[in-house]
């Protein structure tokens, strides 16, 4: 699911529509998901991470070990949309 979303988000522009999407957003858009994806994996707790900028936005590492961990919590991607906010 989270596959075919990020494809449809390549595909598909709020503000132009279908195959709209420029070359360079594409791009970017490839990049920002390939960072998070290895800062969540990553394990690390540092300054700069998403989680430590942004913490009512983004899960980060150790929501992503939590659900490794647990199993019952966590189950967003990146942001923290599935778990409440404390």
């Amino acid at each position: 699911m989270q596959v075919a979303v990020n494809v449809l988000v390549q595909l598909w522009s709020p503000l132009s529509g279908w195959g709209g999407k420029h070359p360079m957003s594409r791009c970017l858009h490839n990049l920002v998901v390939t960072y998070l994806l290895t800062e969540a994996h990553s394990g690390f707790d540092l300054p700069w991470m998403s989680h430590r900028v942004w913490p009512r936005v983004f899960g980060g590492a150790p929501a992503h070990e939590r659900h490794h961990k647990v199993g019952t919590s966590d189950y967003q991607q990146f942001f923290r949309y599935l778990k409440p906010l404390e």
